[in-house]
């Protein structure tokens, strides 16, 4: 016998119904939120979703709250991985002092770069 949902995967329930495109969509979401992610704290790959924006890690233990389909990591953990990397590219280079810190995330120089606003007093 062969397989009937070959096209849409668990979107497959839904029959001839709402189109293949809209199944596919369906079937690239589930895959997504039903696999298992990277924990950003353990960096274990055993991040699994309870509920609605709830990650749970079967390796640590750690509960967090995230997106709803997909775990994105917190800001503090996106900067400190930017900084990891930063610090290991200087040292790659050969540099003999270090930077400052607003010079390692470029969001500081974002933030430098942009012009302040003048009041309109």
């Amino acid at each position: 016998m062969s397989k009937r949902t070959k096209k849409v995967g668990s979107s497959g329930r839904y029959g001839a119904r709402y189109g293949v495109r809209i199944r596919k969509r369906v079937a690239d979401v589930e895959r997504e939120s039903k696999g298992r992610h990277e924990c950003p704290k353990c960096m274990a790959v055993a991040l699994g979703r309870t509920a609605n924006g709830i990650w749970v890690c079967r390796h640590c233990g750690a509960k967090i709250a995230s997106s709803s389909y997909m775990p994105t990591p917190p800001a503090a953990v996106r900067r400190e991985v930017a900084e990891v990397i930063a610090i290991a590219k200087i040292k790659e280079s050969g540099a003999e002092e270090m930077p400052e810190e607003s010079e390692l995330l470029p969001e500081a120089e974002e933030k430098a770069d942009k012009p302040k606003k003048a009041s309109k007093e």
